[in-house]
């Protein structure tokens, strides 16, 4: 079980690389969203200029990039933070990987009819007959992903790509092939593995995606039928499945479904909760709690309440020398989520180290969605920062009951923070800044426990001596037949030393470098030095 705490919590460090450039671009798309939200420029003329909305977009698209491309993040920090040796040929594999997997993926939809053309909302509606709700639905569950069509699994699908390119990695760095082979073997073969397994992952995820969205779908019209039970649910499962992606089919079943609810506004029948709360606003008629329940105001109180009180309770739980680190660390990711409710540069800091915290910030968040509805507000959109309640809210009048956030805001604020410092404390969460290690720039080096064969130790130990030793070596490489090795100064070298390895031939080009030929032993003996060298250097 400690291991299992200790691999867990090592795992959730190694996120923190593509987190970092998630928090610090959330301030600036934060920003910038809110100062192109029609209803913010509306009462600020300086911001209606054509320039400074075009520099506003561009800023805008630039900071939305790391979230763009999160699942490919994930896919390279996992392995360079797990892996122990060949961090970079990890991280190379990695990537090919999850290329291959979208890949295998993409080509299974072709086959099954899926395509961007198939797909798309006026095809269905034209072609297949579907209601714009159900054509929404259905696009939903697809995405474009480095210009790969596939199922949208947001970051599971990059954390499955990195894992798997960790246990390949692993299983397949010293694999030594047929000598006719040798020049794919070792390190190089580990991309090539990469390359032709995980297709077949993509494949199988083509048949196991749909029946967790069905699941959720399933789920979905159970939460409709519960009334003020099934908003906390809903508050609950869209945050619990916030990291797969699928929030976003949830939250399309309830914006524009009937799960949503069906009212009729100004002589027109509407359905799915934004559908109605749009309809309302557009024509001027008091707002239906039953639609806003779903919406923007379910969000406030974890998000702009909440969140900054999560932050608040690990740094009082994070050692003396680490808080004013952590402060820094989370002030773009705190401006964000109030600003504009973006919620992952805080959240994936600690749901993946701890599934009590991710079941408990779930719960917490189905609580943020039930009491508000319990009150009967009715602030719509779909946000849920702090901009959504003073446009959707504040300025709306009185009907929307935006005040009961004032004195609920303070108490939501004091049960995430005794909630969070209770439970980081009680099951020793290693949250950041409770690490000496954390925030260092340079790697954790972890001694290496494979204890080397004592035969193949002296033979490796012989030829890194007639080598002039390791600080004698720049760079090994290897082709087909020969290990190529730079060194620095070529009086150094044994020769004599070196044919204890019986090699086929020592050939010498130049004053730097030096040929031994080994013909197909070329990957063992690579392997040998290489393991000899890391063993030396940790």
């Amino acid at each position: 079980m400690q291991k299992f705490k200790k691999d867990l919590q090592s795992f959730g460090k190694t996120l923190l690389f593509p987190i970092s450039i998630l928090s610090f671009m959330a301030i600036f798309l934060g920003l910038s969203a809110a100062l192109q939200n029609p209803n913010i420029v509306k009462f600020l003329p300086f911001l209606q200029g054509s320039e400074v909305q075009t520099i506003l977009g561009f800023i805008r698209k630039l900071a939305g990039i790391p979230f763009g491309q999160l699942p490919l993040l994930f896919a390279m920090a996992i392995p360079l933070g797990v892996v122990k040796r060949d961090k970079e040929v990890a991280v190379y594999s990695s990537v090919v990987g999850y290329i291959a997997m979208l890949v295998g993926m993409n080509y299974l939809l072709g086959v099954q009819g899926y395509t961007p053309a198939t797909t798309n909302i006026k095809y269905l509606m034209d072609i297949k007959g579907m209601t714009q709700i159900e054509a929404t639905l259905h696009n939903s569950l697809f995405v474009n992903v480095l210009g790969v069509f596939v199922y949208n699994m947001n970051v599971i699908g990059g954390m499955v790509a990195g894992l798997l390119g960790v246990v390949i990695h692993n299983k397949f760095r010293q694999v030594e092939l047929h000598p006719s082979l040798s020049f794919y073997s070792g390190k190089r073969f580990v991309p090539i593995a990469a390359a032709l397994f995980m297709p077949l992952v993509g494949m199988a995820l083509v048949y196991i995606w749909p029946l967790i969205n069905d699941a959720i779908m399933s789920l979905g019209t159970i939460i409709s039928k519960l009334e003020i039970v099934g908003v906390f649910l809903y508050g609950f499962l869209e945050k619990a499945i916030n990291p797969t992606g699928l929030h976003h089919i949830l939250n399309q079943a309830f914006r524009f479904t009937a799960l949503g609810g069906i009212e009729n506004v100004a002589g027109h029948s509407q359905v799915g909760a934004l559908n109605i709360y749009f309809a309302e606003l557009e024509n001027h008629v008091p707002f239906s709690p039953k639609a806003t329940q779903y919406l923007a105001q379910g969000k406030i109180l974890h998000m702009v309440f909440g969140m900054p009180a999560v932050i608040f309770a690990m740094y009082k739980c994070a050692l003396s020398q680490q808080r004013e680190k952590l402060v820094k660390y989370f002030i773009p990711g705190l401006t964000a989520v109030i600003l504009t409710g973006i919620t992952e540069p805080i959240e994936f800091t600690f749901i993946f180290i701890s599934p009590i915290l991710w079941f408990v910030n779930s719960i917490l968040a189905g609580l943020s969605f039930m009491i508000p509805a319990m009150f009967g507000a009715t602030i719509g959109n779909i946000q849920g920062g702090i901009i959504d309640w003073l446009v959707f809210g504040v300025l709306q009048g009185v009907g929307t009951k935006w005040y009961i956030f004032l004195f609920l805001g303070p108490i939501f604020f004091g049960l995430y923070y005794f909630t969070y410092s209770i439970i980081i404390k009680k099951f020793n969460v290693m949250t950041l800044g409770r690490n000496e290690s954390d925030f260092e720039d340079s790697d954790v080096v972890v001694a290496n426990n494979e204890t080397l064969d004592p035969e193949k130790n002296k033979i490796a130990e012989e030829l890194i001596r007639g080598l002039g030793g390791i600080k004698n070596i720049v760079d090994v490489d290897n082709c087909i037949s020969r290990l190529r090795i730079e060194i620095k100064d070529k009086s150094l070298i044994d020769e004599g030393m070196i044919k204890k390895s019986k090699p086929n031939g020592i050939i010498i080009p130049d004053e730097n470098n030096i040929h031994i030929v080994y013909g197909g032993r070329v990957t063992k003996m690579r392997n040998l030095i290489d393991d000899y060298m890391f063993a030396a250097k940790v």
